[in-house]
């Protein structure tokens, strides 16, 4: 028994011997961690982007993750590592420092252009995936503007201490353009109808003004989305287009694009159903409200409208968060479309995070505080809207897109505004012509978003051989970030009429604050004080004599505004109505109170007509024992009143025109966007009425201030010229009094920067 409990002893002892020597053999531990070639960058930065600690088990696979770790940092050109006797090695080679960075060859597009694209930077840390990415970026910069041939070669040039200048060698090639379209399968509607549709257009002579005929892939595609709705919204919804070829003549830089099309049948609404899991909402009454019925021509916009006027019901019904379905079944038989607008709630989300991106210039908070809602707030797709129409009005931006963004919470969304900054500052150049042979001069500085934090600045400035004005005016809209908007200005009037013996100079100073009641009414409170000075000459008539003096004005007053207008950008449907009253008085050597009104409505007549009514009306009557002066008269013209002078409409004396104390105007109006697409432009069809009377001051009793009605007939044309915006109006006087001077053709150009 000894010898045998002794040889199991003796065998127990060398297994585990034999196993310790073979853990000691395979013991990989990594005890030491040296890092090597570094000059820039701390050895620990390295160990920590490494993601390695002493103990750790080293492998093959630890190594390679080790190699893509610091790869993946873009500080290094080369990495090698090695592992021996528990030590670790990382021999590392820096990426240079970028000394310069420079641009060769580009004269279409400046230097600082392109910089905006590039995020390698000067004192940035060099990297061939970023210069990869940067080259791709500027090469879409030409792409867009239609320069489809341009390249770009980066080169580097070494200098001492790792640095190096990194240039861009760009060969701008010709813009392409369009030579020709052609539509192949079309048998419905004719190519030219076609075409005219498609915001890419073919070159021709009197194109040459504009870049509808620039080849561009992606307006291409956004062209054929606006065929396929086409064709949608007119009873096709099996539309497709088959091919799209786009061949480039490399003679002339030219493509022909051809365009194959397989329109489908015609089709018309069949059976229309809504159902809903909501209580509140009356199916009947959501049937009954939409815009088709079955038997009417297939029109993809109407089931778009459909599901918004569902929504804006459900919201007046207290449901935010609600899907609406469309459910379509073709019937291929008979050429009908069944649809029913299944209407289920959503799930209940909140807003997690706001990002605001794209605003290069404009500072975030000049955005977010149009934002209605906050975070942490429920998401309300009609807040959204809202908002986005508010930062569209504050007209600093030539795109806003507020984009919902999933997180990994499944009751939480970030909303991202994105927005495209677009020039604010505008210097303006006007110019007058009237049938009367008269002209003025008008110019102007205003910056309506100053160093992008929203505030506008105005300088505007009218001179004529009788008439010199000048206005300064500064707005901070959200005074000690309140919705609290404050305005000072400052004018100055002189004229001084050829045919009249006296001169007038007016000078004064205005203070407003505006802020809101409520979401849809607004309050306005202001102050003026200004002098209003006759000078007579020494030739002048007892009359001219009896006008001559100085008043001096002080008034305070107030606008209360109702909004309920579906957009303050470019309204289709609504109203806005507003109360204004001064009082003059509070000092000075007048006293009067001065009433006014202003109504607008907005309806849409169809998909590209919008008609506007409007109306205008207020009365002027002095108190303790005072008449008002003439300075504070109503008076009509320009742009309240078109086809007649600015303020050169009812009683006058010799050239000088007082205004009246009562004056009313009405307009109606309609926009409309001809296919003029070769000259860009559009055009507004107006009819303005309007008369202003009454001097209740018996010194002017021989003046003529019997009510008398003027009106006019016109369009105003404007044209996005490669110069700059053009405005253009023509007004035919209906009826008019021998006193008025009518101004038949104005125009005006206007420059941004």
């Amino acid at each position: 028994m000894f010898n045998i409990f002794n040889l199991k002893f003796y065998l127990i002892f060398i297994y585990f011997t034999l196993l310790t020597i073979n853990i000691h053999a395979n013991n990989d531990t990594i005890d030491i961690i040296d890092v090597e070639g570094t000059q820039r960058i701390d050895i620990e930065t390295v160990i920590s982007y490494s993601k390695i600690n002493i103990g750790d088990n080293y492998t093959e696979e630890l190594g390679n993750q080790i190699l893509k770790d610091l790869f993946e940092t873009n500080l290094f050109s080369n990495i090698e590592i090695s592992f021996e006797n528990n030590s670790l090695r990382i021999l590392v080679k820096e990426n240079p420092t970028i000394n310069l960075v420079k641009f060769k060859g580009n004269q279409k597009i400046k230097d600082e252009d392109l910089l905006i694209e590039i995020s390698l930077k000067e004192r940035s840390v060099y990297s061939r995936s970023k210069v990869k990415k940067d080259t791709e970026r500027m090469l879409s910069l030409y792409q867009r503007s239609g320069r489809l041939s341009t390249e770009i070669i980066p080169t580097v040039e070494l200098l001492e201490n790792n640095r190096i200048n990194l240039t861009y060698e760009i060969e701008e090639s010709d813009i392409a353009e369009v030579s020709k379209i052609i539509i192949l399968g079309n048998k419905v509607f004719t190519s030219s109808k076609i075409k005219s549709i498609m915001k890419t257009k073919e070159k021709t002579f009197l194109r040459f003004l504009s870049s509808a005929d620039k080849y561009d892939p992606d307006k291409l595609e956004y062209d054929k989305q606006l065929v396929t709705e086409f064709y949608n919204n007119n009873g096709y919804p099996e539309f497709t287009f088959t091919s799209s070829i786009a061949q480039l003549s490399l003679s002339k830089n030219d493509f022909e694009i051809i365009l194959s099309v397989d329109e489908g049948e015609k089709y018309n609404f069949g059976k229309i159903d809504v159902t809903s899991e909501l209580k509140k909402m009356n199916v009947e009454i959501i049937k009954s409200s939409l815009p088709f019925t079955s038997g009417d021509l297939y029109n993809g916009n109407l089931i778009k409208d459909s599901i918004t006027k569902i929504k804006n019901t459900a919201e007046l019904s207290g449901y935010t968060f609600i899907d609406v379905s469309p459910r379509l079944k073709t019937d291929s038989d008979n050429m009908l479309v069944d649809i029913n607008f299944e209407i289920n709630e959503g799930p209940r989300v909140y807003v997690n995070k706001i990002d605001v991106i794209g605003n290069t210039r404009t500072i975030d908070k000049v955005i977010r505080r149009e934002i209605s809602l906050s975070e942490g707030d429920a998401y309300n797709k009609f807040a959204i809207n809202y908002s986005k129409d508010s930062v569209r009005a504050l007209n600093y931006f030539s795109k806003v897109e507020i984009k919902d963004v999933r997180t990994k919470f499944p009751d939480k969304i970030d909303l991202e505004i994105k927005v495209e900054e677009k020039n604010t500052g505008e210097a303006s150049l006007g110019a007058g012509y009237s049938s009367a042979t008269s002209t003025s001069l008008n110019l102007g500085l205003k910056e309506t978003n100053f160093l992008g934090r929203g505030q506008k600045v105005n300088f505007t400035s009218s001179f004529s051989n009788v008439r010199n004005t000048y206005d300064i005016s500064y707005t901070e809209p959200y005074f000690n970030n309140k919705q609290l908007a404050l305005t000072g200005s400052l004018y100055s009037n002189f004229t001084d009429p050829s045919s009249v013996n006296y001169e007038t100079e007016d000078l004064g100073i205005g203070f407003k604050a505006q802020f809101p009641l409520s979401t849809n009414t607004f309050l306005d409170t202001r102050y003026s004080l200004f002098t209003s000075k006759i000078r007579a000459d020494s030739g002048a008539t007892n009359y001219e004599k009896l006008l001559a003096g100085t008043d001096t004005i002080s008034t305070v007053g107030y606008s209360l505004t109702y909004d309920k207008r579906n957009s303050r950008y470019k309204p289709s449907s609504g109203f806005v109505f507003e109360i204004d009253q001064d009082v003059a008085g509070l000092g000075g050597t007048s006293y009067y109170i001065k009433n006014s009104i202003d109504y607008n409505i907005y309806k849409r007549l169809s998909d590209e007509l919008i008609g506007a009514f409007k109306l205008e009306a207020g009365n002027l009557n002095g108190y303790n024992g005072k008449y008002a002066p003439l300075a504070s008269n109503f008076k009509l013209g320009g742009k309240r009143l078109r086809g007649f002078k600015s303020g050169k409409v009812g009683p006058r004396t010799g050239n000088s025109y007082t205004g009246g104390q009562y004056y009313y105007l009405t307009s109606v109006e309609t926009n409309i966007d001809f296919n003029l697409d070769t000259f860009d432009i559009t055009s507004t069809l107006f009819i303005d009425v309007g008369s202003v009377w009454g001097l209740e001051n018996p010194a002017y009793s021989a003046i003529n201030d019997d009510h008398e009605v003027r009106s006019s007939l016109g369009a105003n044309f404007n044209w996005d010229s490669a110069i700059g915006p053009i405005n253009i109006i023509y007004a035919r006087i209906l009826e008019s009094e021998i006193g008025d001077t009518t101004d038949n053709l104005y125009f005006d150009i206007g420059y941004n920067f």
